[in-house]
């Protein structure tokens, strides 16, 4: 049968493991009925959230299962693909003979995951011996690699503190290494199934999406509740966060605001940077500000950056000339975007596009 995860919210202060547990035996009196099994559940008190794990022939059931349980249905239930989705973002785990799900260490079982994207630009051909490299990172730290279709990094943590810990060290590799390359890295701590949406950690990961798009001046973005999960570790303070940029709510609406604008309008060559200052409702002075500590960047030096990114990534395909590429990355001219690439990372554009059709 499918398998369906769901998530709940928890009104009560007072409620205990024990409340949950009697909970869960009123879903299990009523799956027969339904034609499904409750398989376990994760449970986070301090977060006051529940999520069900459940092999069911179709959502409808999952949803008229708990009706009949409990009064009221689950805030929401997802369909989740079992090996591209379950196994590489929640991982083998187990379960205590409650059903209460357990990690690997035996320690009841959150639910919650850290998210780790990494995404990086070589342009020296060294792309796929810098993805192994980054994939031993993550394994040597305890996380779970997820597949993606693009040539990005992704993977999943139990425990925030080792995903800080790899991040760290897949950037002092970069920083260290003399390869031509630019890199970002994103952290974002988040719960598996929201209260809207369709596919598991849809939040999270859209989080890290927006965070590594613009995070190549900074390294690494994480967002506060990674900080605070990897805080409660006793390693926490053995890690200089000094590198690390921390985003707390405020500062990540403004960076996904700053990202909504940007991809909308970046390939537009009539896009200017006074035109993303009025976009975000701005002075040019405020925007200069705003965006130059967001992202390390002033406006005008951010729009020519990831024009450039979007330019070299699209070379490296191999399935459009330079001049077609500088037009579909927000450039007027092919010579001028030639100038300024080879400014930018000491090598010609067509270049990599003969690299990359030998």
């Amino acid at each position: 049968m499918p398998l369906f995860m769901d998530f709940h919210k928890i009104d009560s202060d007072a409620i205990t493991e024990d409340d949950m547990y009697k909970a869960h035996l009123r879903d299990v009196a009523v799956q027969n009925k339904h034609g499904l099994i409750y398989k376990k559940y994760y449970l986070n008190l301090p977060n006051k959230t529940a999520f069900c794990l459940i092999e069911s022939p179709d959502r409808e059931s999952c949803v008229e299962s708990h009706k009949e349980a409990h009064g009221l249905g689950a805030c929401n239930v997802i369909e989740v693909s079992r090996e591209h989705e379950f196994l590489p973002y929640m991982g083998e785990g187990g379960q205590n003979e409650q059903d209460l799900a357990l990690t690997l260490t035996g320690e009841i079982d959150s639910g919650f995951r850290t998210i780790l994207l990494v995404d990086f630009l070589d342009l020296m051909e060294n792309q796929k011996m810098i993805g192994s490299k980054i994939i031993d990172f993550i394994k040597n730290c305890n996380g779970s690699v997820i597949k993606v279709p693009s040539e990005k990094y992704m993977a999943s943590f139990i425990d925030a503190i080792d995903a800080l810990d790899c991040a760290q060290q897949i950037s002092r590799h970069f920083e260290s290494s003399d390869q031509n390359s630019l890199y970002s890295i994103a952290l974002a701590t988040g719960r598996p199934v929201d209260e809207q949406g369709e596919n598991l950690f849809e939040e999270t990961k859209s989080r890290v999406n927006v965070m590594s798009r613009l995070g190549f001046q900074k390294g690494i973005f994480m967002d506060l509740e990674t900080k605070l999960s990897a805080s409660h570790s006793k390693e926490f303070s053995k890690i200089d966060t000094e590198p690390v940029t921390i985003l707390d709510v405020a500062s990540y609406k403004e960076i996904e605001k700053l990202d909504e604008v940007l991809q909308k309008n970046l390939i537009n060559s009539a896009f200017k940077s006074d035109d993303l200052s009025n976009e975000l409702g701005l002075s040019k002075t405020q925007a200069y500000r705003k965006i130059s500590a967001l992202v390390g960047i002033p406006p005008n030096k951010l729009l020519s950056e990831l024009r450039l990114i979007h330019a070299a990534k699209a070379l490296k395909t191999g399935n459009k000339t330079v001049s077609e590429v500088a037009y579909d990355s927000g450039f007027n001219s092919p010579t001028y975007f030639t100038r300024v690439f080879r400014k930018r990372y000491n090598i010609l554009p067509t270049v990599i596009g003969k690299s990359i059709s030998r």
